[in-house]
């Protein structure tokens, strides 16, 4: 691969980064801020009751809540989608490599890396 086909290949792959993060914390803020809103203003939160409350990964449950408006499941919506903003990094990184770069030991690697990750959370959990 040429010099400047290598530089192009790179500043590519970091765009991509750059609008994924930006993208994802972006929609988790906006996601927590509304969820913010809507607890101070339509739920009526007891501020006790928050305190005590630890976050539980039950995905389908913080959806379905989250879709009825439910401040606190949007606020935990948003840590989610904030969670898995790098995730989702890894992934547009390992496409770029498979798809445009057609560099394959890095999209291995990239996918190793995504498997891993998404193991351990899995694990974890």
């Amino acid at each position: 691969m040429k010099e400047a086909e290598r530089k192009r290949g790179d500043v590519e792959i970091h765009q991509a980064s750059a609008w994924v993060l930006r993208a994802g914390v972006i929609s988790s803020v906006s996601m927590m801020l509304l969820g913010l809103a809507i607890s101070l203003f339509k739920d009526r939160p007891d501020v006790a009751r928050m305190s005590s409350l630890g976050f539980k990964p039950d995905y389908l449950n913080i959806l379905r809540q989250a879709s009825r408006g439910n401040g606190l499941a949007l606020i935990e919506l948003g840590i989610f989608l904030l969670v898995l903003t790098p995730i989702l990094r890894v992934a547009a990184s390992m496409a770029i490599f498979a798809a445009h770069e057609r560099d394959w030991f890095y999209a291995a690697v990239t996918f190793l890396v995504l498997l891993l990750t998404l193991a351990s959370l899995l694990i974890l959990r």
